[in-house]
């Protein structure tokens, strides 16, 4: 009786010896896991280190206020365009005389040239010196059909010598460079060949027309 005591004493004590250990090996395993716990990096700095410094490019924005930019224009330096032009070619029959007296090969006399003559051949197209209105179409015995032009600031030009039905009407508006008629005859000048008779007035009294028409 006395030996089974003992037998289950001792059972008693080893099955406590085993406990004691088991609990011992159990608290030294949670130790070493908190302590490498405590050796790594803190993921919520680094995760936060990582996302400022690799954050992603090309995110849709929203709320920003935006506008196209306006594109750059450059400006060319142009001359202005000239306010009168050459009626025909710039060959030149006769020139203006002023109050000179100059001799008229169809007349056989001397007399003052008040107009320059522009040479070509019969039926060339004349052109508006610059934009106006036509004030007066009238054959004329010596001059030939004579078309009037008033083209403004006082300037007033006379295209003699066109060819009959070939000039606009009275009142119509020209712009500079149309064509007003086609080249004809001047019976007073016919000697001198096929020819426009240009004269200019400005502000009433009769300019040379070849220095008005350089200047522009």
């Amino acid at each position: 009786m006395k030996e089974m005591k003992k037998r289950k004493s001792a059972a008693t004590y080893g099955v406590m010896i085993l406990c004691l250990l088991a609990a011992a090996v159990g608290a030294w395993g949670t130790a070493r896991k908190d302590e490498q716990i405590d050796r790594l990096p803190d993921q919520s700095g680094t995760q936060a280190a990582q996302t400022t410094q690799y954050a992603p490019a090309n995110i849709p924005v929203t709320g920003v206020p935006y506008s196209e930019p306006e594109a750059e224009t450059t400006e060319l330096e142009t001359e202005p365009p000239a306010a009168y032009m050459l009626p025909l070619g710039d060959f030149i029959v006769k020139d203006y005389s002023a109050d000179a007296v100059v001799y008229s090969n169809t007349m056989r006399d001397w007399r003052v040239h008040t107009g320059v003559d522009f040479g070509d051949n019969r039926g060339q197209s004349v052109l508006a010196i610059a934009d106006g209105v036509v004030t007066d179409v009238r054959e004329d015995t010596l001059w030939g059909v004579v078309l009037t032009i008033d083209h403004g600031s006082g300037v007033t030009a006379k295209y003699c010598g066109l060819e009959k039905g070939s000039t606009p009407e009275p009142d119509t508006q020209v712009e500079k460079g149309v064509v007003i008629g086609k080249l004809g005859e001047i019976p007073i000048e016919s000697k001198d060949g096929p020819h426009l008779h240009l004269e200019i007035t400005q502000d009433g009294r009769s300019v040379d027309p070849w220095k008005l028409l350089r200047q522009s």
